[in-house]
Parts: structure tokens; sequence; C-alpha cells
């Protein structure tokens, strides 16, 4: 008597169990790029981030630090939160990286956002080499955060 004749995935497994494994493995690393270029994209549609590069392409003392053009890193880290409780609330506490000709560091943006308006607790640029004596004061605390158009695609 013959043997069963097998079945596809006895026939074909050396290649089915790669080409199963890497479609997962991909389906794995496009949702985790989905989800970090949209958490990138709700932090740089941000006031509060429109504003922080604003003032630092406008402060001269900065601009004499690192050069102009002052562009940011890739990826800004932290929060941005929200509530339409109470007028308008919320809260934002951002680390943007910049970059300019002559050096690089850090913005530190710190903003509260009270009946719908958000002003600085504080931005201040802190140098790539963490020196305290070259942190740079961008804005001043209760200073409030301007709207800024976001530029057309």
């Amino acid at each position: 008597m013959p043997p069963p004749p097998r079945g596809w995935w006895q026939r074909h497994w050396k290649w089915a169990l790669p080409v199963t494994v890497l479609t997962f493995v991909a389906l794995v690393v496009a949702f985790v790029a989905i989800v970090l270029f949209a958490v990138r994209g709700s932090l740089m549609r941000s006031d509060v981030y429109a504003d922080a590069m604003a003032r630092a392409r406008a402060h001269p003392e900065l601009v004499a630090t690192i050069g102009e053009p002052i562009t940011p890193g890739f990826m800004p880290v932290g929060s941005v939160s929200t509530s339409t409780e109470d007028g308008g609330s919320g809260r934002a506490d951002l680390v943007i990286g910049i970059e300019g000709p002559r050096g690089q560091g850090r913005l530190i943006a710190t903003a509260d956002r009270r009946l719908g308006a958000w002003t600085w607790e504080s931005l201040l640029y802190v140098p790539g080499d963490n020196d305290p004596a070259q942190i740079i004061t961008i804005a001043e605390a209760d200073t409030p955060v301007e709207h800024h158009a976001l530029p057309a695609p």
C-alpha cells in the first residue's frame, strides 16, 4: 500500500515558514512605525511645539550660540494633553532636540493651559554637553504661547 500523499505544509514548509515569520515581523514593524509617526505628528502640530521652535529660531543669543538655520530633531519626546473641562485645560512637557551649524542641544518646553490659553512655565535651551552655565532662557514664565499657522504642505 503506497504512503498517503503529503499535505501542502509538508511539501512547502521550507519556504512557507520563513515567509510567514518575515510577514509577521514586517507587520509588527509597520504597526510600530505608524504609531511612532502618529505620535510625532501630533506633538509637532501642537501650538507649544510650534511656538517653541519659532521662539528658538528668533532668539538672538541662541542663534549666536548654535548658528542658523536651527533645525529640529526627528522625534520630540514628551506629552501634550488637553481637556475641554474648566474652559479648556491642559499640560505640555516636551524635549525637542535642535541643532545648528555650530552646535546642538535641547529645548525643554513646559506649558500650562487654562481657559483655553497656553502659557509658558519655562522654555529653556540646554546645550548638548549639559553645561549649566550655557543654559539659555527662551521664554519667561507666564508668557503666552502664540499660535503659529502650520506651513502649507
